[in-house]
């Protein structure tokens, strides 16, 4: 069975942090690079020197693993030959507010009426809120700590089917052992006979 992502070293630190810097983030989309630039520094750097701050190689690599293999939180997408991020939960609600946006546009029996346009302008692109973060954060937890539990789980059952595996074989071979020389020894009682 193939081992977790969240099982990796250091995993778990690494998703919570981009959720983090992505959730309360300026922008809700960005290129892999200014992610990195962004999780990277060492300070905090205007929104124009992360688009432009140089990135290493195994930093790029890293958080580009981190956000493939994570779709539950992040997609990943190419844009003009260039890679870019983003937060589910913002691009959703990004998403909707638009949907809401369109319809108060042209109103509908059943569609919201232009008080809703209004709220959805607004949480178009803006950050996610403490409890949203809170609640992406904790399901990082819960699904780090459900494959550490089936990886304990596996580690138990692991010397026991060992012992069987080993105790079958043992028989096998002892059982062949004792035909094999009861063969030899009724092949020689044989010829003195004869």
């Amino acid at each position: 069975m193939a081992k977790s992502h969240y099982l990796e070293k250091d995993r778990l630190a690494n998703v919570i942090a981009a959720i983090q810097i992505m959730g309360v983030s300026d922008q809700t989309t960005g290129t892999l690079n200014r992610w990195v630039a962004e999780l990277e520094a060492g300070e905090e750097l205007t929104a124009e020197q992360l688009d432009h701050a140089p990135v290493k190689y195994a930093e790029r690599k890293k958080w580009a693993t981190v956000f493939e293999q994570h779709p539950e939180f992040f997609k990943t997408y190419t844009q003009h030959g260039e890679q870019h991020v983003l937060l589910r939960w913002r691009y959703a609600q990004t998403f909707n507010a638009n949907l809401k946006k369109e319809a108060a546009a042209k109103p509908e029996e059943g569609t919201p009426d232009a008080d809703d346009a209004d709220e959805a302008t607004h949480t178009a692109g803006s950050p996610l809120s403490a409890e949203q973060v809170q609640v992406l954060v904790k399901t990082a937890m819960e699904l780090h700590a459900k494959e550490a539990a089936a990886e304990i789980k596996l580690d138990r059952l692991s010397p026991a089917l060992m012992v069987g595996v080993g105790a079958a074989l043992g028989t096998i071979v002892g059982s062949s052992v004792v035909v094999l020389f009861g063969w030899m020894q009724m092949t020689h009682i044989l010829r003195i006979f004869d």
